[in-house]
């Protein structure tokens, strides 16, 4: 009979599962989508549309693009309440933040 994750979790000794769990929330940190960040701070694309003075169909357009400017970015993170940060991580360096991006509004249609 197969176990369910949180069979295998709770049977776990505390410090292990303790571990496991941070791990998790680190990896849950280190990747997420714009959509997902959102939805994860309980906002609808309609209130940030509101917040970005857009309509709700570029929000939309702004959470499937693949690739965009930074200053779209940022603005977007803003309207969410938070600050962008650039950091290059290179080989043999440590991570360098990178400065000087000009902020601008995201681009209205």
């Amino acid at each position: 009979m197969s176990k369910t994750l949180d069979e295998v979790m709770n049977s776990l000794p505390a410090e292990l599962r303790a571990a496991a769990e941070e791990r998790g929330r680190e990896l849950i940190r280190e990747e997420m989508t714009l959509q997902a960040l959102r939805k994860q701070l309980e906002l609808t694309q309609e209130g940030m549309a509101q917040r970005l003075d857009i309509r709700q169909a570029n929000i939309s357009k702004v959470e499937k693009r693949t690739d965009m400017l930074i200053s779209t970015l940022r603005g977007y993170v803003e309207a969410m309440g938070g600050t962008l940060e650039l950091v290059a991580h290179l080989p043999g360096r440590p991570p360098v933040t990178l400065d000087g991006f000009a902020e601008a509004p995201i681009v209205r249609d």
